[in-house]
């Protein structure tokens, strides 16, 4: 009766202290769990057709209410006509879109836009279509850094929580001749939340 005892109560030492140990892995590893864009699968590229389609047909109320989240809602970065600064600012919906898709077929590349104020020749993008790729730019923490300087107490927490989730897990989204889109996952769906009017814009 004794050996029985014994032997329950060995058994069940093993099996909290297995059970402490893995609460502690698992704590560890959300602790120390990075921040990382996804994979392009199917799935999303049949998303960004839907979105070129919704363009296309130019039915902003469908575009809002399917990939624009409730609580980030849509950044928008620009120059500023009266300063000249870069400038961002956060919208609850797209209010405005361009119609023009003439590629519905989605290239996985970089493209670059070239101003070339000499030669109007090389004006413009260096390809046309509709491309995705990485070429995420630091608008939005370069602005809230340097604004912070100034005024520490201007941005709360979440925004700054929300720009590093765009930064480092968005794709961007080129129509050339319409719009640039920064697409962000967020709880399993995929949502536009920048909109860079910056990346175009010529003026000095």
């Amino acid at each position: 009766m004794f050996k029985n005892v014994l032997l329950l109560f060995m058994v069940l030492i093993f099996i909290v202290g297995c059970s402490v140990n893995q609460v502690n892995v698992n704590n560890l590893s959300k602790e120390n769990k990075k921040v990382e864009r996804e994979a392009i699968s199917k799935e999303f590229l049949d998303e960004i057709s839907y979105m070129l389609f919704l363009l296309k047909n130019n039915d902003l109320p469908t575009l809002n209410s399917k990939y624009t989240n409730p609580k980030i809602g849509v950044y928008e970065v620009f120059k500023s006509d009266i300063s000249n600064k870069i400038v961002f600012r956060r919208s609850i919906q797209i209010t405005e879109i361009n119609d023009i898709v003439e590629d519905f077929n989605i290239k996985q590349e970089t493209v670059d836009f070239n101003c070339s104020p000499n030669d109007d020749a090389y004006y413009g993008w260096n390809k046309e279509g509709t491309f995705l790729s990485v070429n995420i730019k630091p608008y939005l923490s370069q602005i809230i850094e340097q604004e912070h300087k100034i005024l520490p107490n201007k941005y709360k927490e979440n925004e700054l929580k929300n720009v590093e989730l765009i930064e480092k897990t968005s794709y961007e989204l080129i129509v050339t001749n319409n719009v640039i889109f920064y697409l962000t996952k967020i709880d399993g769906r995929w949502y536009i939340t920048l909109i860079d009017n910056l990346k175009t814009d010529c003026s000095q």
